[in-house]
């Protein structure tokens, strides 16, 4: 039997409810093994698949680090505040203080 196309499909598992789903199709030369043809294919695919899975999950911590700095950053801001309004306060208790002797 003469193989004329080759098609690959691979469904990687995200996580969280996602996948990602590549499928690729080659047309066989006559003069080409099929057996090399297809493992080169399937190789192909494989090899996509995977980094999209590995650049899928750096987003997903880049995201991740990105809310974490967004949270500290009003943390910060929240905590300047507060020293702020210590430091008012030492001062007012400072000049009560002086204002006795």
């Amino acid at each position: 039997m003469k193989v004329t196309t080759i098609t690959y499909q691979r469904v990687l598992n995200m996580g969280d409810y996602n996948s990602c789903r590549l499928e690729k199709t080659a047309l066989a030369d006559e003069f080409e093994d099929q057996e090399i043809a297809t493992q080169n294919l399937i190789e192909s695919v494989l090899r996509q698949i995977h980094e999209s899975a590995i650049q899928n999950q750096i987003d997903k911590e880049i995201r991740g680090q990105r809310k974490e700095l967004a949270a500290l950053k009003a943390e910060y801001a929240e905590l300047s505040k507060q020293v702020e309004l210590l430091k008012a306060e030492q001062t007012s208790t400072l000049q009560v203080e002086d204002d006795r002797f």
